[in-house]
């Protein structure tokens, strides 16, 4: 049966990234410094927003922490917030405001590439008359997240795109995935998951009653902790895209 709706994760799911390189993102939001009288270097500027991060607990790779220890993380922290507090306190001051800054830095850190098959499979989705949006972890705002998603796919139809930052709770906290269903007006049973997270994706989504897909791009399954849940493994948009073909043919 195909379902009302379908909801995607941002990264490594609809869109692709390399290997964060922080303090290239560091060099460019000193390359903005009117001021910078301490002469903070990027690898300091960017150790001092490590600082914070681990103040709320966020240190390290988000993959490679115990499932429980990402459940208890129920709220966001914001990339504005903590910028906005190393810069300060470093008395560096730059010539863009704090949102301009944020877009410089990610787009240094990570540039996005659209993964493959997504562009085909969300047009596959227009084509079914199904909607679809984004919920994703992010610690940058929702609208800079939107710029990047616009980017990579500027011919897909979101319902929405929500990033955490916007919302306070995180995947995979219930109540970040039940903003999403209040917003398209269905249950939990009538909407698909697609997330490359075994827990904030696949247990996040089935904890509120959703179909989840637990994509690996990269076919890695057997280096990670498995859902304690049911799902479905993908590893291309292709072959996502014939499940719904099957279960189109099924429902007519």
């Amino acid at each position: 049966m195909l379902p009302k709706a379908i909801l995607f994760d941002y990264g490594m799911t609809l869109c692709t990234e390399p290997d964060a390189d922080y303090e290239k993102g560091a060099a460019v939001l000193l390359s903005h410094a009117a001021a910078n009288p301490q002469h903070i270097t990027p690898p300091a500027l960017q150790k001092a927003i490590w600082d914070v991060l681990a103040d709320f607990g966020f240190a390290g790779v988000e993959l490679d922490r115990s499932a429980d220890a990402i459940w208890a993380q129920k709220l966001e922290v914001h990339f504005l917030g903590v910028l906005r507090y190393v810069l300060e306190r470093l008395g560096l001051v730059l010539d863009v405001d704090l949102w301009h800054a944020e877009m410089l830095y990610w787009d240094a850190c990570s540039p996005g590439s659209p993964a493959p098959g997504a562009a085909e499979m969300l047009e596959y989705l227009d084509a079914l008359s199904i909607p679809y949006g984004v919920v994703s972890n992010m610690w940058f705002t929702g609208a800079t997240l939107e710029r990047r998603i616009v980017s990579c796919l500027p011919h897909a139809n979101f319902r929405f795109i929500l990033a955490s930052h916007d919302y306070a709770y995180r995947k995979p906290d219930r109540h970040f995935f039940e903003i999403a269903l209040h917003k398209l007006g269905l249950s939990g049973g009538d909407v698909w998951f697609c997330g490359d997270n075994p827990v904030c994706d696949v247990e996040g989504a089935a904890g509120v009653g959703m179909r989840p897909f637990w994509l690996r791009l990269s076919d890695d399954f057997d280096r990670l902790t498995p859902p304690r849940v049911p799902y479905t493994r993908l590893t291309n948009w292709a072959d996502f895209c014939r499940l719904l073909e099957k279960a189109a043919q099924e429902s007519r």
